[in-house]
């Protein structure tokens, strides 16, 4: 949801979320919150293809996000997850034609009539105990599991074995307690929510610019979305800022390469000044200068300076100013 209170015909209100009022959007996103598509919600004019109308809105969007991933040409084992809001067992079927591999969990109503043991009975067996059926050709699984409540689950990739230990707290017993967990909804715990994790990571320090025009808030939130996009790249290459640092050297970079630059007199340089510009080795000249100014780096007296960084460095310390 991206926050608007004012008045459009695409405004929202959903009862729960975190944004009750606003523009809703579908996303895809990896399980680290890097999103990878992204579709404003329109009503019946939403984006979707056209073949997938008959199966209803939430498998029409999980198919043509399905199509954006193989359209990139990359031929990868893409693994796609989803809540109970999309799955149906029409959808795992097409998915399965597309060759990609799905989980997700399920409605009771929408399992196609799969002959599975009836939530009722299956809360008198033990914590942990678990009944499932598969298609005639093996082609996807239907499950019922039993943890704090009935959990169901459909996978076109993964089966039940192996399964795994959960801990979970037990009311009656008043500990903690180790019970059996279907191997399908291990993986659906472990890259289930990369959604939720952009969505708050984006709210922690979304842009607060007020404006009037009803396409404000969206302009806003794609500049907030590639600026969480790149800090999740920043991260997997091994970065050690946080969001807000790297936000701030985002900003601090910008801010530099924009500046005009202003007629005042000699200054200590900023502790920050180019923290990051000077080091990405593009495009940095040593030009000559006309008046004399300290150099950056040794501040001694000198005749050059950065065309780029647009500061006074001398040649002998360009190399290591700039590294």
């Amino acid at each position: 949801m991206i926050p608007y209170y004012g008045r459009h015909g695409c405004k929202q209100h959903i009862k729960g979320k975190p944004i009750r009022y606003g523009f809703k959007a579908w996303v895809g996103a990896t399980r680290l919150g890097y999103v990878l598509w992204m579709e404003p919600y329109q009503g019946a004019t939403t984006m979707c293809n056209p073949k997938y109308k008959e199966l209803g809105l939430g498998a029409s969007v999980v198919l043509t996000f399905c199509d954006v991933l193989i359209s990139r040409g990359f031929d990868l084992p893409y693994h796609v997850v989803f809540d109970n809001f999309f799955t149906r067992t029409p959808l795992l079927e097409e998915i399965t034609k597309k060759g990609l591999r799905c989980t997700g969990t399920v409605r009771e109503n929408r399992t196609s009539s799969c002959p599975l043991i009836t939530s009722k009975l299956l809360k008198k067996r033990e914590r942990g105990a678990v009944d499932y059926r598969t298609t005639h050709d093996n082609t996807f699984i239907i499950a019922k599991w039993h943890d704090n409540n009935i959990f169901s689950i459909a996978s076109n990739a993964v089966g039940i074995n192996p399964k795994q230990s959960a801990k979970r707290f037990s009311q009656s017993e008043k500990r903690n307690i180790v019970i059996e967990e279907p191997h399908m909804v291990s993986i659906y715990n472990k890259y289930m929510g990369g959604v939720d994790r952009s969505d708050e990571n984006i709210s922690h320090y979304r842009i607060g610019i007020r404006g009037k025009k009803w396409y404000m808030p969206l302009l806003t939130h794609m500049i907030d979305l590639a600026e969480h996009n790149a800090w999740q790249l920043y991260k997997i290459n091994h970065g050690k800022l946080d969001h807000l640092g790297f936000r701030r050297r985002v900003a601090i970079a910008l801010i530099e390469s924009n500046r005009k630059n202003a007629k005042r007199g000699p200054s200590r340089p900023y502790h920050h000044e180019h923290a990051d510009s000077r080091k990405d080795q593009m495009n940095h000249l040593v030009i000559p200068q006309s008046k004399q100014t300290r150099c950056r780096q040794c501040h001694k007296k000198c005749l050059t300076r950065c065309k780029k960084c647009d500061v006074g460095v001398c040649v002998k310390c360009f190399e290591t100013y700039h590294s």
